[in-house]
């Protein structure tokens, strides 16, 4: 898709990211060219196996949407919209430790 390709020469490769509310799972949308959009999907699997309190089964965009930025509309018209945004200086006070060896959390 050629948006993608936009995305990732305007605004790099990680600019994307999500997290639920004490970041026990965080995800950074990849635009690689076998990477799809970002689904809510995604983390039914972490809220079966862990079974995170009901305030950390959310999952919110850590980005605001920006209009102007014309090569991330359709984005934000099929992703984007799915997410609730929270600013990371919110979640980062709460958050669990960071484990690289943990598949949950890319960052």
């Amino acid at each position: 898709m050629i948006n993608k390709d936009f995305i990732v020469l305007f605004d790099g490769r990680d600019h994307f990211r999500y997290s639920n509310a004490d970041a026990s799972y965080t995800r950074i949308q990849g635009f690689g060219f076998k990477d799809g959009f970002f689904s809510p999907k995604l983390i039914e699997r972490f809220i079966e196996e862990e079974k995170p309190s009901k305030e950390n089964s959310t999952l919110y965009r850590l980005y605001r949407i920006n209009p102007l930025c014309f090569w991330r509309w359709s984005y934000y018209l099929f992703t984007s919209v799915d997410f609730e945004y929270k600013s990371w200086k919110e979640i980062e006070p709460n958050r669990v430790p960071y484990d690289p060896e943990n598949r949950w959390q890319d960052f």
